[in-house]
Order: structure tokens, then C-alpha cells, then sequence
């Protein structure tokens, strides 16, 4: 990161909300970035960020050797297990209690119903946020599940089915209880996920077929919807999207937030014989699939941050807000070219660290910590 403090005077400082700067008030709701204080936290690189309702928390991430752009780092990185808590209405920042293990960077997590869950490998971590307590709970077999918050319970989504069917599971904080969901009706597939809509649990994911895409077969997402109330599934039409990119839910409609199209590959109009876009819709309520609408052109978007939040989407540099209109994420003076993980805080989009590369091909982590409230509006 450009300015490299010792750990006892970064967290002196941060956690008395002072720094080596002035900083704006977070809750100006003047348009544009407002840099705030750094964690208390050595620098790292892609810790899990979560909003709880309060407060952002920047947990683990890796602390070891950073690997150099466009390389394939094969090396396993030491992970940080210490975390921190921003409140982000006056823009100070807390110690919270260290996870019981490290937390590599991109763990799989969700906030349920007081509690926050992180898998780390085959162990699944429970936070309790009002406690400040971790423990370990031990059901999960696999380190291919991903989390998701479905209301008062977590579910457990097995990533693919390339390796073996695992069941798909939920988890009721209150009660401790577990159960598998019901077996889905599409089969085995790859790049599976659940998401969870008012019209039930979404089941998406690409048909396992020998060299999947290849020739002139596209793969299609598949959808099936599970009803809470009955537990059945229904099996949706096949989609006219390739998948890929940030799935959230705004409004009435399900929305993967990806710009690319492909063709397949191959002379001319390519193997498919027509672009398809990896993005696109789902409208719950008539459960057909259908474009983005107006979207930008690829790879136009301003700063790269990517957060899904309850009425908008933040993904390849745009903001899309559930209507025909796109906002251009600004870069901030001063910030990381890649930024670090980000998060919706409300209505604040709140973007934790990042890196930078050097002329020399190495890569810096940055430890600024940015807010912003954008305004809805058209293009820009």
C-alpha cells in the first residue's frame, strides 16, 4: 500500500477515528468518494466484507506473497484470521475477536439472522455478531459449497456436480438444526447456485455434458425455483444466457449482471452462429427469461467494484439499478486500480482496499478504505 504505518500507531489511530489526514464526513451525501479512515488490520488482500445491518466487517484475507498480474500463482498464501468492524455514520472503525483459523481470501460467506457464516475449506465458521464469538460447526463434507442467506437460515450450495452429486443443505441458527434441501430436478450441472427471490429459492446452473459450450452447443443457464411452503420444485424454460458475472434480485425480477457475449468461437458468425450474452433477466412473476435492458457496451464501465445489494448491482464498472438506467462507477483520486471487496451499506457502496501494479511487475496492496452514495440517473 502507498503509506505503510506500524501496527500500533495504524490501530491507535483508526480505532479513535483520527488519522493521518483529516477525514470527510461520511455522511455527506454530496455526490463522489469519500476516502475514509484505514482498518486497524495489516494489509491484505481480499478479505471477506459483509454488512450486517450496522456495521461493515473486513475479516482474514491474505497476508503472504502477492502474485504478479496475469500470472497463475499456484502457491497456497498465508491467511490473516483478525478482523475489524467499520461503522460506517461516523467512519471509525473496532476490533472484533479473531476467527478460530485463517480465513483465505474469497471465503465463501453470509449474514443470517445475527450470525455470521464463513467456510473455510470443510469447517463451517459461525460469528456471532451481538456475542463476538466464534465457534465451528462441522456438518459441511466439502469444500465446494457456497453460502447463501435464505431469510432466518443459511443455505449450503454445492458448487458443481463435476466430482460427485452432493446435497444442497440448510442451516437454522435459531434451532442448530440441519436438513438437505430437496433433490433438484435439472440434474447434474456446473457453476451451480441458489439465490434466494420472494417466489423461492432460485436454482441456477449449466447442463455437465462432455466439453461443455464446445461446437455448436451454447450452455444455457438451466433454472428450477423450490417453493418454501411445499418444498417442491418447478422446473423453468431454458434461458437464452450463458451465465457468468453477479446474480441479485431487484424487485420482481432475478438480474445476472454480465456485459460479455460470446459466439463459440470459429470463422464468421462463429460456431453458435449468433452472439449470446452471458447476462440477462428472469421476471418471477411470469418466470420468463429475457434481455438487460439498454445495456453498455462491454467492457466501458468505470472502476471495477463488485457488490450485490438489494435494489442495485455493482459489476464491470456499472451500476444497475433495476430500471433501463446505468451509472458509470468513478474512479476515486488516489484509490487502487483494482479495488479490494466491496459491499452495499445501505444505500452507500463501501469498497475495503485493493492493489496496485508496479512498473517492475510486482503488486501492492493498498489499504484505503472508500465510501460513496451514488445518485440514480441515466448513463454517464
Amino acid at each position: 500500500m502507498p503509506r505503510i504505518l506500524g501496527l500500533a500507531l495504524l490501530a491507535a489511530l483508526t480505532l479513535t477515528g483520527c488519522g493521518a489526514e483529516a477525514q470527510p464526513d461520511p455522511n455527506d451525501r454530496a455526490p463522489g468518494w469519500q476516502r475514509l479512515t484505514e482498518a486497524p488490520l495489516s494489509p491484505r488482500s481480499a478479505p471477506v466484507v459483509v454488512w450486517t445491518g450496522s456495521e461493515v466487517l473486513a475479516i482474514g484475507g491474505e497476508v503472504g506473497d502477492t502474485c504478479p498480474p496475469n500470472a497463475d500463482c499456484a502457491f497456497p498464501n498465508e491467511s490473516a484470521a483478525d478482523g475489524a468492524a467499520l461503522d460506517p455514520d461516523v467512519g471509525t472503525w473496532r476490533p472484533i475477536a479473531p476467527a478460530p483459523v485463517p480465513v483465505p481470501g474469497y471465503s465463501p460467506s453470509a449474514v443470517v439472522d445475527g450470525h455470521l457464516f464463513v467456510r473455510v475449506g470443510r469447517k463451517l465458521l459461525d460469528y456471532d455478531l451481538d456475542a463476538d464469538r466464534w465457534r465451528v460447526l462441522t456438518r459441511p463434507s466439502s469444500d465446494w459449497y457456497d453460502l447463501e442467506a435464505d431469510g432466518d437460515r443459511l443455505l449450503l450450495v454445492s458448487g458443481s456436480d463435476e466430482n460427485g452429486v452432493r446435497p444442497d443443505l440448510a442451516y437454522e441458527p435459531v434451532t442448530r438444526a440441519w436438513s438437505e434441501l430437496p433433490e433438484d430436478p435439472l440434474g447434474p450441472l456446473f457453476d451451480r447456485g441458489l439465490l434466494a427471490t420472494p417466489a423461492g429459492v432460485l436454482l441456477v446452473g449449466k447442463e455437465l455434458v462432455a466439453s461443455p459450450g464446445g461446437g455448436d452447443r451454447p450452455s444455457y443457464v438451466l433454472g428450477a425455483l423450490l417453493d418454501r411452503s411445499t418444498g417442491t420444485w418447478s422446473t423453468l424454460p431454458r434461458s437464452d444466457q450463458l451465465g457468468g458475472g453477479s446474480w441479485g434480485v431487484i424487485g420482481s425480477r432475478v438480474v445476472n449482471l454480465s456485459l460479455d457475449s460470446s459466439n463459440g468461437g470459429g470463422p464468421g458468425a462463429g460456431d453458435y452462429g449468433r452472439r449470446i450474452p452471458f447476462g440477462g433477466t428472469l421476471d418471477l412473476g411470469t418466470k420468463t427469461w429475457g434481455r438487460l435492458p439498454n445495456p453498455p457496451k462491454y467492457l466501458t464501465g468505470g472502476w471495477p467494484v463488485g457488490a450485490v445489494g438489494t435494489d442495485r448491482i455493482a459489476a464491470e464498472g456499472w451500476i444497475y439499478d433495476g430500471t433501463a438506467s446505468w451509472t458509470k462507477v468513478p474512479h476515486p483520486r488516489g484509490a487502487a486500480v483494482q479495488p479490494g471487496p466491496a459491499v452495499w451499506a445501505g444505500d452507500r457502496l463501501i469498497v475495503i482496499g485493493g492493489t496496485h501494479q508496479t512498473s517492475d511487475n510486482k503488486t501492492n496492496r493498498d489499504g484505503s478504505v472508500w465510501a460513496w452514495r451514488p445518485e440514480p440517473g441515466p448513463r454517464q
